[in-house]
């Protein structure tokens, strides 16, 4: 401040003036000094006398931004979040019931094992895109601001075709679509903005990975159950070839010593005639594919039959447009729908059955292919005809052969029984694996951006920018308004103030 000088040398200055100076020094000290607090305070009250001075203005900047701020939010994209949270939990008391020998590490059996994985995965995705129609019901409603966008984008680019589309898809719900577990939990959600999209994509997403699950699960033992009957076939062959080789080496014992030969039959529940082992594997996988999706299908049913009942106890309570209600009636119309699971098995037997076709074989949709039954074997083929044929090392050997055979073949037969009783313990135990804690729900608004957030940001913003606005115009004026500015300007106290009316205000001697 230029007033302020050195005690020894200052000149003679109005008195009022050189009073003021002392006096703030006296009463701040080394405060007075660094700030001043009556400068400060003046041109608080200036800014705070300017919207009085330009009121139109003040409200005008004020009702833009707020309003400006409105239509920015109306107009661009918001994000709403669903989500669901299922319950998984082991149950190994039917498994240990049904096979108590069973030796499986425990992460094999942990329920939210690659939960993420199946859910982002690049088919199931897809599936979703075809479930829900997304590319159907994506403009439907996007934001205005993005519609303007996709217009522009439409002249400046080609329109990209279907399978550059699904990609695109594809990667936004990958980026858009999350899975998280936890302990015992598996959480699916989504980002979107779209409320009822995001809503059909969680409660489809999830109807999916249960039917994965059980595909995985139950399907598996199905497989391997195949598996084991296509051995068992063949290790009935084996027993089958050896026991006639044992008739053919006991016929030609017995021509050799001159005895009347017996013709003897092995008493054998089995088809006679059987395929080639090509066209037997075809068989198998065929059997096999069809025992998913019957299993599938069956899980599907049940489903739909709990949610049926489930909006029926519903009915009964709430009106015809409560939530619960509409979520129940949007869950049941996902799970009526063919799971991308029994699409794939449904195209996989379709190629099996057209090989089968090629090769002359049709109409196997009633045959059961590779389901061995017990082989009944008289005492007498296992035990000598005379007391010298044990002599005979060729028919001892023979006869272990069919032995060997027949405990490889009775071994299969214990495990197919085995992995039956699994696979039933497996179906009847897999609606207990996966509860659901949190369903899906429709959401009640958008997470982003926030609506009282924005409202009240646009209000304070509105606030200061029309403040400074109005100070910004009497600063830039020039002109002396206020009394502190002529004081300050003139180094001279005011002496007295002519308002409008006429009158003098006094504020000096």
């Amino acid at each position: 401040m230029k007033n302020l000088q050195d005690p020894a040398s200052q000149q003679p200055l109005p008195p009022g003036y050189v009073v003021l100076q002392h006096h703030l020094a006296d009463q701040g000290g080394e405060s007075g000094e660094l700030f001043d607090w009556q400068l400060i305070g003046s041109y608080a009250g200036f800014v705070l006398h300017s919207i009085r001075r330009h009121k139109l203005l003040f409200l005008s900047i004020w009702v833009g931004i707020v309003a400006f701020s409105l239509a920015l939010m109306w107009a661009m994209p918001k994000t709403y979040q669903v989500k669901t949270t299922l319950q998984a939990q082991r149950n190994q008391i039917m498994p240990a019931l049904s096979n108590p020998t069973r030796a499986i590490p425990m992460d094999a059996d942990t329920p939210t094992r690659q939960a993420a994985e199946t859910v982002q995965r690049y088919d199931n995705l897809v599936a979703l895109i075809e479930q829900t129609e997304l590319i159907k019901n994506w403009r439907l409603h996007r934001a205005p601001l993005l519609r303007v966008k996709d217009e522009i984008w439409r002249v400046l680019f080609k329109p990209p075709k279907p399978d550059e589309q699904i990609e695109d898809f594809v990667y936004y719900l990958r980026n858009r679509l999350w899975v998280t577990t936890g302990e015992g939990t598996v959480t699916i959600g989504i980002e979107f903005p779209d409320p009822q999209q995001a809503y059909r994509l969680v409660n489809t997403a999830v109807e999916n990975f249960l039917e994965a699950r059980h595909a995985a699960e139950v399907s598996t033992i199905s497989e391997a159950i195949t598996i084991l009957e296509g051995r068992a076939d063949q290790a009935h062959q084996v027993l089958a070839a050896s026991l006639r080789q044992l008739e053919v080496a006991r016929d030609e014992r017995a021509a050799r010593l001159g005895r009347r030969v017996r013709t003897r039959s092995v008493g054998e529940t089995r088809a006679p005639a059987e395929p080639d082992q090509e066209t037997s594997r075809l068989l198998l996988s065929v059997q096999s594919k069809r025992r998913a999706v019957a299993d599938l299908e069956e899980f599907r049913r049940r489903r739909v039959t709990e949610l049926q009942t489930k909006l029926q106890e519903q009915r009964a309570v709430y009106a015809a447009n409560h939530p619960a209600i509409l979520d129940t009636e949007q869950s049941l119309d996902a799970v009526r729908q063919e799971s991308p699971q029994v699409a794939v098995l449904k195209r996989e037997v379709a190629s099996l059955e057209a090989d089968l076709k090629k090769r002359g074989v049709a109409d196997q949709s009633e045959r059961e292919v590779g389901r061995p039954t017990a082989v009944v074997i008289q005492a007498e083929h296992l035990g000598a005809f005379d007391p010298r044929e044990d002599e005979d090392p060729q028919i001892g050997y023979l006869r272990e052969q069919v032995n060997f055979a027949l405990t490889k073949y009775n071994s299969f037969l214990d495990r197919i029984e085995g992995a039956r009783l699994e696979l039933d313990s497996a179906r009847a135990a897999f609606k207990y694996r996966y509860t659901v804690l949190v369903p899906v729900q429709q959401p009640r608004g958008p997470i982003k951006p926030k609506p009282k957030l924005v409202l009240g940001a646009s209000v304070i913003a509105g606030l200061v920018l029309a403040l400074l606005s109005a100070a910004f115009v009497d600063l830039r004026s020039r002109r002396l308004i206020e009394s502190w500015q002529v004081e300050r300007a003139l180094k001279v106290p005011l002496l007295g103030e002519i308002r409008e009316a006429g009158s003098v205000d006094l504020s000096g001697s």
